[in-house]
């Protein structure tokens, strides 16, 4: 338990430097690994050796550099804690059904003077008596010959024609003589054939002046184009007192340096873990050469 001052001090010469660990799971892990297995009981861990660390929520707390100390308790641990499940859904004993009460025997019997919505729905008529059934007449008597029968529905609805016989066809005579073609296509009638126009003389042709001179015409891109007249350039003297340089350094500063800043690089986050200063019958000093060589 913490002390009269409300902190427990850590033995800083066996202290574990591990890295930050996210979870209660790896906390508890690191801690076992050093210092549970050389208690042989169970850990309680302090933030600073003050705020006990007992839920997932405490450990986004931790930091870079902080300091968690354990410690161990001799006191009888209670009933272990309740979920909210066992909390919330208390379990009820049960109680054992008793059996009914004995029952000294039948009573009397009572008629039973409801009516159910079947008898009141249907209600029972007295039945008539039908009087007997004839058999049916035939309609066709044997024996029976000086009647005609009916007609029948397909005589009725059917009725038989008389067809004539077809009357004989001529044979067609082919025509004696040969007939020629007088019709007109299409492209006949479309395109007409049109006489040919005469071809008219030519003239004579006219006589060319011999050339008097050189040709002065000029093209386009000589036009557009024209050629400049460019001075050639001096080369520069190395004592003129024009170019100097300067030895001084370059205190200016590129595009790159101005948009890509460099940071410092940031090691590792580490958590350290120290055992309780007091319970020196637990974890007692071991000398220092075997102490560094625990460190991380």
């Amino acid at each position: 338990m913490p002390s009269s001052s409300g902190t427990i001090p850590g033995d800083t010469e066996q202290r574990v430097s591990v890295a930050l660990p996210r979870s209660l799971h790896e906390l508890k892990g690191h801690a076992n690994k050093h210092f549970g297995v050389r208690a042989q009981k169970p850990l309680r861990m302090y933030h600073h050796g003050k705020v006990v660390i007992t839920h997932a929520q405490h450990v986004t707390n931790l930091k870079d550099g902080d300091v968690v100390v354990v410690t161990v308790t001799d006191e009888e641990q209670g009933p272990p804690p309740i979920s909210t499940h066992q909390a919330h859904y208390v379990p009820h004993r049960l109680e054992a059904k008793k059996p009914p009460p004995a029952q000294d025997g039948p009573g009397e019997g009572v008629p039973f003077d409801g009516k159910s919505s079947y008898t009141v729905d249907y209600i029972p008529h007295p039945l008539e008596v039908r009087d007997k059934a004839k058999p049916p007449r035939n309609v066709w008597e044997p024996g029976r010959t000086d009647g005609r029968t009916g007609k029948s529905t397909y005589t009725s609805e059917f009725p038989w024609h008389t067809v004539k016989p077809p009357e004989s066809t001529k044979k067609q005579v082919p025509p004696s003589g040969h007939v020629p073609f007088d019709g007109v296509t299409s492209y006949q009638h479309d395109y007409i054939k049109h006489p040919n126009r005469p071809r008219s003389a030519t003239g004579r042709p006219k006589p060319q002046l011999p050339a008097s001179g050189p040709f002065d015409g000029s093209t386009t891109y000589t036009t557009d184009y024209k050629r400049f007249h460019v001075p050639q350039a001096r080369p520069l003297k190395p004592n003129d007192g024009v170019l100097k340089t300067d030895k001084n350094p370059f205190e200016g500063a590129s595009e790159y340096r101005r948009e890509y800043l460099k940071h410092p690089l940031q090691g590792p986050e580490i958590l350290h873990i120290e055992p309780d200063l007091r319970r020196g019958d637990v974890w007692p000093k071991r000398p220092a050469t075997e102490a560094g060589s625990r460190r991380h």
